[in-house]
């Protein structure tokens, strides 16, 4: 954490004294400054460790806002003490700016969607700069922040990073809460509408571990219920809901131009594992394992695969192991396994 001091130094520079032997100023406008002021800048660095045992976690809400269901949503935030981020689309901006502004009074964080929703990577670069561009600029006369995030519509990232200009947000909690929302279930019961609800409670309470970033969507009323009923579950349970800006901020981390996030990742010990391939079970704390395209944390997620489940290891890359699940191969965080005959590394 910086802190910048400014020290304001007046020194009077007398006339008197500074003439030549004829008794005369050599410069004569010093005649008219009897005062300089010098602004020196002092950085003073303090180190605050961050506290890894705090059970933080972003609600991400897409597509909005909306006049009903995002009002309800914040509602709800504010009477459980939280807050979220909201990735904001442009052609819902204009209609509630009230909303948004509300949103950024409490405390919550809003971000850039795209202008119209459109995928960037068939954007001509042309395009992709008034897709982010226009969200910016808007947010900005509303709040009088720009957006510092932003999430790509249908999370289509891949060979645009850089051209966005902001760090990119995924998931790692995909609820999705669009597929069970009114419009396309209007012959639903309540009982069966109070099922959807409760099924989607139990997966994010199933799913979401500290350092969790959670998808949803504040344009359906039904979302918006499915908010009411999780969130005071989740302060329950102990978790904070925060902004994905301090998500990152609280545990000591930097969001970075250009990089792409699906949920904090914690340090790990420096340990060497050296493991062969062969039969392995899953050992997660909470939630399940990510078996992802390529084996690194920003590449995309395949599968999710419970813990308890036997797999088999066919390769090692470094601390990613290769797997085939359900019938998708892809690769593991070798820190989640445990070989089946051992509890410990060879």
């Amino acid at each position: 954490m910086k802190k910048s001091i400014c020290i304001i130094i007046t020194a009077a520079l007398a006339i008197t004294g500074l003439m030549t032997g004829c008794g005369k100023n050599k410069n004569p406008k010093q005649d008219e400054t009897l005062s300089q002021t010098v602004t020196e800048t002092v950085t003073e660095t303090t180190t605050v460790k961050p506290d890894y045992n705090r059970k933080l976690i972003a609600f991400t809400f897409d597509d909005g806002p909306n006049s009903k269901s995002t009002d309800k949503i914040l509602n709800t935030l504010a009477a459980n003490n939280s807050v979220a981020t909201f990735f904001t689309v442009g052609y819902n901006i204009d209609e509630n700016p009230s909303v948004i502004k509300k949103a950024y009074d409490m405390g919550c964080e809003i971000g850039n969607h795209t202008k119209g929703h459109k995928y960037l990577t068939k954007c001509s670069g042309e395009e992709l700069r008034e897709q982010v561009d226009y969200v910016n600029n808007k947010i900005e006369e509303i709040t009088g922040e720009r957006p510092k995030l932003c999430r790509a519509p249908g999370g289509f990232y891949k060979g645009i990073e850089a051209q966005i200009g902001m760090p990119l947000i995924q998931w790692s909690v995909d609820t999705n809460d669009w597929k069970y929302k009114d419009e396309s279930h209007k012959n639903r019961t309540a009982e069966k509408r109070a099922a959807d609800i409760q099924s989607i409670v139990d997966h994010i309470m199933t799913h979401t571990e500290k350092g969790s970033i959670i998808l949803m969507h504040d344009i359906y009323g039904f979302s918006a219920d499915v908010v009411e009923a999780v969130v005071p579950k989740l302060r329950e349970q102990g978790y904070e809901l925060v902004t994905v800006s301090q998500l990152y901020e609280y545990y000591g981390m930097e969001l970075k131009t250009g990089n792409v996030y699906f949920k904090v990742e914690f340090p790990e010990e420096d340990v060497t594992y050296s493991y062969t391939p062969g039969k392995f079970t899953v050992n997660t704390h909470e939630g399940k394992l990510n078996v992802r395209d390529e084996a690194s944390i920003n590449s995309n997620v395949l599968a999710e695969i419970p813990k308890g489940t036997e797999i088999t290891v066919t390769e090692f890359s470094g601390n990613w192991a290769k797997t085939a699940y359900e019938g998708v191969t892809g690769w593991v965080n070798v820190k989640y396994i445990l070989p089946v005959e051992s509890s410990t590394a060879a």
